[in-house]
């Protein structure tokens, strides 16, 4: 039970983490690789805050090595996952990400050696039709994949292998881990700021938004790394592909919250609203959850 409500963890805090996402490239930083690349080296400093209060020990170099590396291919998702998030809305953007526990999985047969059944291929296939479903849009007569779907492709991918190496390592000492680990997404993106573009879009959206931008990257790091340390416990106490099935949770809470503001709070949130559209991405949803029930029965 209590690795249960670790696990739970990830999808909850993630999902606030994904609206306030979506407020930073609509409001603060147009620009989603840039926009990733800012959360990524505040992903350093948040804990960094923290460290008067819960101090880190070294940890072993193979381990300290491979959570690092783990940390930097996270960071480097996120760099997509942000720019997927500016091209379309939150609410189809971490449904299309539920593919990760698929591709978990099939990593974990391929290296764990962990066992596949007929229910986990039934499950694939529910989530490969839900998240097919919802990022197909109708532009007139035609359907067309979501502009966003390519980049979260490559999340997914990234955010598989990250997975993956964490797997790898056991350690005891989580909290030391986890500050590794956003050590790595700082480190794994703060080489982009030599891009002009990249830089030139920082500088300009702190002149512009310097308060109210820091505001919100300390919002989004506080969600994210306690959905990072929930994460990583639940990886480390678990199997890593149930830890990623229950982290996608985070598909149902974003529905919801991008729902309820959309109608009550439009100026933060808002979202096509029409009755097809809801249904249609209601429907989408369920089908992803379906197949994260039957991937916790397989």
């Amino acid at each position: 039970m209590n690795w249960l409500l670790i696990a739970l963890v990830p999808g909850i805090t993630w999902g606030f983490a994904s609206i306030c996402d979506k407020i930073l490239v609509s409001r603060f930083v147009k620009d989603g690789i840039t926009a990733g690349i800012l959360t990524n080296v505040f992903s350093a400093v948040f804990p960094l805050l923290l460290l008067p209060f819960w101090p880190i020990h070294l940890l072993p170099p193979a381990p300290a090595l491979l959570i690092f590396l783990a940390g930097v291919i996270w960071g480097w998702n996120r760099l997509a996952y942000m720019k997927g998030i500016s091209l379309e809305e939150a609410t189809r953007v971490v449904a299309i990400a539920s593919l990760s526990p698929v591709v978990i999985l099939l990593g974990s047969v391929a290296f764990f050696g962990e066992v596949l059944t007929s229910t986990h291929f039934a499950s694939f296939a529910l989530i490969l039709t839900g998240v097919i479903w919802i990022s197909l849009k109708k532009t007139g007569k035609a359907f067309h994949f979501s502009p966003a779907m390519l980049w979260l492709l490559l999340s997914v991918a990234m955010f598989s292998a990250a997975t993956l190496l964490l797997k790898k390592t056991a350690v005891d000492d989580w909290w030391s881990a986890v500050f590794l680990i956003n050590v790595g997404f700082a480190a794994g993106s703060a080489p982009f700021l030599a891009f002009p573009r990249q830089f030139s879009a920082v500088r300009a959206s702190f002149s512009r938004h310097a308060f109210p931008l820091m505001g919100m990257l300390l919002l989004i790091n506080a969600f994210t790394l306690a959905g990072r340390a929930g994460y990583f416990l639940s990886v480390q106490l678990g199997p890593a592909a149930l830890a990623s099935v229950l982290a996608s949770l985070q598909t149902a809470f974003v529905f919801i919250l991008a729902l309820l503001l959309t109608f009550f709070a439009p100026s933060i949130i808002k979202e096509d609203y029409h009755p097809g559209i809801i249904l249609g991405k209601l429907g989408a949803i369920l089908l992803i959850l379906g197949g994260i029930a039957l991937l916790y029965l397989g």
